[in-house]
């Protein structure tokens, strides 16, 4: 995927992936990785996956005296689905700026609309193939980012930059097949994500793999609650269905335990192994029953952490070595963040995310 003009005439941006002499992809290259589960599902499955993301985003106030001394909100006088007049004095045009930025990048937004906390706002990005929905969902991060830079402010993916404001990054997906009996599509979808659920506690690792993105793993909030459950209007869970109508094809998901730390073609990567796991292996009747809401999610990343280093089937599922490096490379990366009094470790995460 390549795009121009979002930092200038004269330049461009273009993914890539890591490859080794011969051309052939690292097994610890996470992009590869996603393509590869997306390619196996095609194969053997006849089934096309489809995503799509929800960019929720801060605007902030550099050098503001805010609620963690570094930013405050762009807005505090703030509404949900709709706009204030101080809101439509200073985030509309900026929202607008961005929509059609993204408009001339070839990304096309759904939806957008502002959030439930002071400063916060939604990009709705279209369902697209794993890889390029992943590829999209950079490029319109760093857009976002680059036109409120531009305006001296910081937008920040932080999963709670401020006291009492939660922002994921929820992912849609839905498995689709165009040769697939509707029966059938729907036995190897369910056991595609109970094994997803299953596979959660560990998954967490990746989805949520700061310190900071517990604060989200808390019930009545609408976040994703702390069972490891699934629902359809329930946004208490971190798994939803979302019903869909006459399409002929799978269910959509909204998998909701999932943030703007993520790595996230690592995290969608690992969210899909678990899945076609189950699609390979296909759960019984007995072991779908056996699936209760009993388990509650990680709590901190210590605990997800933990999760993952006692999974030897997603490590399994995964290229070799995916998980023992990731482990590694979480466990010195936390190492030096907890060098750091909490307000500085908030305000260097936030001015990266």
């Amino acid at each position: 995927m390549q795009t121009k003009g979002m930092i200038g005439p004269a330049a461009s941006t273009c993914m890539a992936r890591f490859v080794d002499n011969s051309m052939q992809p690292l097994s610890l290259c996470p992009r590869s990785q996603l393509q590869g589960f997306a390619e196996t599902l095609e194969r053997d499955f006849h089934i096309n996956l489809l995503v799509g993301f929800e960019i929720e985003v801060t605007f902030c106030r550099r050098g503001a005296l805010g609620p963690n001394g570094h930013f405050a909100p762009l807005d505090t006088n703030h509404a949900w689905g709709t706009l204030s007049d101080e809101q439509l004095a200073h985030a509309f045009p900026l929202m607008a700026a961005i929509s059609l930025e993204l408009k001339g990048m070839g990304i096309e937004i759904e939806q957008l609309h502002s959030e439930s906390g002071a400063g916060q706002y939604e990009f709705v990005l279209p369902p697209l193939p794993p890889v390029q929905a992943v590829d999209t969902l950079v490029q319109a991060r760093q857009c976002i980012q680059q036109i409120a830079a531009a305006q001296g402010l910081r937008a920040t993916y932080h999963p709670q930059p401020f006291p009492g404001i939660g922002t994921a990054a929820h992912a849609h997906v839905s498995l689709n097949s165009d040769s697939l009996a509707a029966e059938e599509l729907e036995k190897i979808e369910t056991s595609f994500w109970a094994s997803v659920l299953a596979h959660l506690p560990a998954l967490c690792a990746f989805t949520m793999p700061q310190a900071g993105s517990y604060g989200r793993v808390v019930d009545d909030s609408w976040t994703n609650g702390t069972w490891v459950a699934w629902g359809t209007q329930n946004r208490e869970v971190p798994l939803r269905r979302v019903e869909t109508y006459g399409t002929g094809n799978g269910s959509r998901w909204e998998v909701r335990c999932l943030d703007g730390l993520a790595n996230m073609y690592l995290a969608l990567g690992a969210i899909v192994g678990a899945g076609l796991l189950g699609a390979t292996l296909r759960h019984s009747d007995e072991q779908k029953s056996e699936m209760g809401i009993t388990q509650r999610l990680p709590t901190d990343l210590d605990q997800g952490m933990k999760a993952l280093q006692q999974s030897s089937s997603l490590a399994d599922a995964l290229a070799p070595g995916v998980v023992s490096h990731y482990l590694a490379m979480k466990q010195a990366e936390q190492k030096m963040l907890s060098l750091m009094p909490q307000h500085e470790r908030k305000r260097w995460l936030m001015e990266r995310y």
